[in-house]
């Protein structure tokens, strides 16, 4: 080989080594994935750890929260089946307030007046015939009470479980109150059927006969509204006392 062809082949092999050894080098280098990083990197380690302990606090907070939305959901239940029960003992309350007298109603009903006769009494003639007594006033109530009225009243003597109708020499005493004559009594209920008890010959036989005989007042009038007052005496109580 002449020495023209020396330096030509010399530099080509120095061109093919240095590809081979750039090839050689990058295969065999990669560059640093995250994870690598973070482990060579002290401060990136630090963050990773506070971040995967930031995602497992979350975690947690997430689990507590859901127990305490089916806590508030279960405590909303309970409230409102403690409400639907206080809505129920409050109608009921109101009922038997009602039905005890200690509330003023108004309603459909009949007015039924009682009085005493102004007819001129003859010699010889009882008078009591020709007034109105606790027991008329007693039987008309009875028979208002079995028409199924739902409240009734004497001159706004609203009449309650203990009231009491009796007469003291020729005055009447409803509730403790003395009442004197023309005697209204308003009752709440069905009016037609009130009337037809009241107006039935087999009831009130006794006022019926002196109001033909000794012209007594029994007047019985359909109403679409009346109103009743509320009872204002007191219950009283022998034996019971509050317990402990």
């Amino acid at each position: 080989m002449t020495d023209r062809w020396k330096v030509p082949l010399r530099g080509i092999s120095m061109v093919l080594a240095g590809l081979t050894l750039g090839l050689l080098l990058s295969v065999a280098w990669q560059p640093p994935t995250l994870s690598g990083t973070a482990k060579a990197d002290p401060e990136s380690s630090r963050i990773w750890l506070s971040i995967e302990r930031l995602e497992a606090e979350q975690q947690d907070l997430k689990a507590t929260l859901a127990v305490l939305r089916q806590d508030v959901s279960r405590r909303q239940q309970v409230v409102a089946a403690e409400t639907d029960r206080l809505h129920s003992l409050q109608a009921e309350l109101e009922r038997q307030r009602i039905l005890a007298g200690l509330t003023p109603v108004q309603g459909p009903g009949v007015l039924v007046v009682l009085d005493d006769s102004h007819a001129e009494i003859p010699a010889g003639i009882d008078p009591n015939l020709y007034i109105v007594h606790e027991y008329d006033l007693r039987d008309v109530v009875n028979v208002l009470w079995l028409a199924g009225s739902e409240a009734i009243a004497i001159n706004d003597e609203r009449l309650v479980s203990s009231s009491s109708v009796y007469c003291l020499g020729s005055t009447v005493i409803v509730n403790d109150t003395r009442l004197s004559p023309p005697y209204t009594i308003r009752a709440i209920g069905n009016p037609r059927i009130q009337q037809d008890y009241l107006r039935n010959p087999g009831y009130l036989t006794g006022l019926k006969e002196k109001q033909r005989l000794y012209d007594l007042r029994f007047q019985v009038e359909g109403a679409a509204k009346l109103a009743l007052p509320a009872f204002s005496g007191g219950f009283p109580h022998h034996y019971a006392s509050p317990g402990g």
